[in-house]
């Protein structure tokens, strides 16, 4: 696998922070990380990804990245107009 690179804009890290560098991985393909320690226990929310309003945590509490998570969340849809 390649190294590490610096992330381009909109790539986040797992708490959905702007990534300040991005990781490849084996089992999970590229993923980014902010530069905070730690910040996972304080998430953006709404999640990025599912719309969360909670954290995500495992069932004994610790936190844990969204199911749903990719480098670059997928835009929201543009309101139809009508």
């Amino acid at each position: 696998m390649s190294e590490q690179r610096p992330a381009e804009p909109g790539e986040l890290c797992t708490c959905g922070r702007q990534a300040v560098t991005v990781f490849p991985t084996h089992d999970y393909g590229d993923v980014g990380f902010c530069g905070q320690d730690g910040g996972g226990f304080r998430p953006v929310l709404p999640c990025p990804w599912c719309g969360a309003v909670k954290a995500h945590v495992t069932s004994w509490g610790d936190p844990v990245r969204c199911p749903g998570y990719t480098l670059r969340p997928k835009p929201e849809p543009e309101p139809e107009e009508g």
